[in-house]
């Protein structure tokens, strides 16, 4: 019996060109694809909240900015205006009497005689206290003319305090972020230690044109 012999034939020089280059081709486009960065992830776009009543301070682009800022468990809530100066009257009492039957949350705003917009978001209704209460969700803002957002620092917890002849949030050093008097006709805004915010208003001491707050439910 005749021993069996391999015969090795090589490939013609062209087909071993079309090959190499198919690899050449695949490497390349591996590369490719190791190198190209990976797409951006779409920034969220604001959507307007679903509101019962009409504000005269903030417009819906405003409104749509503030919403991306919330806490996420106040998600899709539609926003209830329980206050307002222009129907209410300039007086702090009136404002707790509005808050009466929220647990809240409640979004504060505000426009001075500068026209100058910003507020507070409290994480529960602003009402009579004789200390601080609120959790860390709280935090301050501007449109200075773009947003700022001012979140608790874990600095202390001066959140919010209410009595007859002012509003205060965030302090520290005996200076408040934000406090409005019983008139809700002067406020001020300092540096505190609870938000590591700036001064909300062009100055530390401004006039109230008008005064909202939204009930979040």
């Amino acid at each position: 019996m005749k021993s069996l012999r391999w015969r090795y034939t090589r490939l013609p020089s062209q087909v071993e060109d079309a090959l190499s280059g198919e690899e050449d081709k695949e490497e390349e486009e591996e590369k490719e694809e190791e190198t190209t960065p990976a797409p951006a992830p779409v920034p969220e776009c604001p959507v307007a909240p679903q509101l019962a009543g009409a504000s005269q301070v903030l417009g819906a682009s405003e409104m749509s900015q503030l919403s991306l800022h919330l806490p996420p468990r106040v998600t899709g809530y539609s926003w209830r205006l329980a206050f307002c100066t222009s129907r209410d009257g300039f007086s702090l009492r009136s404002l707790y009497r509005q808050m009466e039957g929220h647990s809240g949350p409640v979004l504060l705003v505000l426009r001075d005689q500068d026209g100058q917009m910003f507020g507070a978001f409290s994480s529960s209704a602003l009402r009579l206290s004789k200390g601080f209460y609120g959790t860390g969700e709280t935090f301050l803002f501007s449109f200075s003319p773009q947003l700022k957002v001012f979140k608790w620092t874990g600095s202390n917890s001066f959140f919010v305090k209410g009595d007859l002849d002012s509003l205060m949030m965030g302090s520290g050093s005996g200076r408040f972020g934000l406090w409005l008097d019983g008139d809700l006709y002067r406020g001020g805004s300092h540096p505190c230690a609870t938000f590591n915010n700036e001064v909300l208003a062009r100055q530390e001491q401004f006039c109230i044109s008008e005064v909202e707050a939204w009930v979040l439910s």
